[in-house]
């Protein structure tokens, strides 16, 4: 297995509010959510936490990722209300544990992870976003929710509540798979196809962090952009 992963400010934010993971077998990406700096707080203590936090011990690892995000969400939370200069932050999280042949994905927002697979690509989230809710009910197209005004408002983030519903799926690895974290810098500045396309022509991790990066400023830059991408072994 060999994986890669970069954050990027983009072209237009003063500020980068995302933050990654890039561990042996536990992988990240976090969108933070709050002015003056809390948004890039909340995604910081949600990597931070994750990492720390043991997954390796018994049980089953989708139970444990699961309570993973349920002790972070409360961290930050408690975080938000006891410290005025983070009232309101939050951030998105998605996480990838890779245990045993099978590949874990936890998710709270709108960040997303892709699985490659024979090129064809996947997308193992649902994004927790009020255009993604009008899309699955057939009032926005796909084309429609990238340019919606309200494309960026989530029905759920990390921190912003006591507590969160949490979206863990499981998929077993084979070999040749092609796993990519982001954040919505890069799937709302790129269409899919195109990450596809990246994904399948370059030939290692590093390579194709970079260019899925340079293709989202190269469109804009207008959103902090961050990529994790996590390759199997063929």
């Amino acid at each position: 297995m060999e994986a890669s992963a970069r954050t990027d400010v983009g072209l237009v934010r003063a500020v980068n509010e995302d933050n990654y993971l890039l561990g042996d077998v536990l992988f990240a990406v976090a969108d933070g959510l709050g002015g003056h700096e809390a948004g890039e707080i909340a995604s910081k203590m949600a990597v931070n936490m994750l990492e720390e936090y043991s997954l390796s011990s018994e049980g089953n690892p989708a139970d444990r990722l699961r309570e993973a995000f349920r002790e972070i969400n409360a961290a930050i939370y408690r975080r938000s209300t006891g410290d005025q200069s983070c009232e309101g932050m939050g951030t998105t999280l998605t996480a990838l544990l890779i245990q045993d042949g099978t590949a874990y994905i936890g998710h709270v927002g709108d960040s997303r992870a892709y699985l490659v697979r024979n090129d064809v690509m996947y997308q193992l989230t649902e994004d927790h976003s009020v255009v993604s809710e009008l899309v699955r009910m057939g009032m926005l197209t796909k084309s429609e929710a990238k340019v919606h005004p309200q494309r960026n408002l989530l029905t759920r983030a990390m921190g912003t509540l006591p507590t969160v519903d949490i979206e863990v799926v499981d998929t077993k690895v084979e070999p040749g798979d092609r796993y990519i974290l982001c954040t919505d810098g890069l799937s709302g500045a790129i269409e899919d196809s195109r990450i596809l396309d990246v994904v399948v022509s370059e030939k290692t991790p590093p390579a194709v962090v970079d260019e899925l990066i340079n293709l989202a400023n190269q469109n804009g830059g207008y959103d902090n952009v961050t990529v994790v991408a996590v390759f199997i072994d063929t």
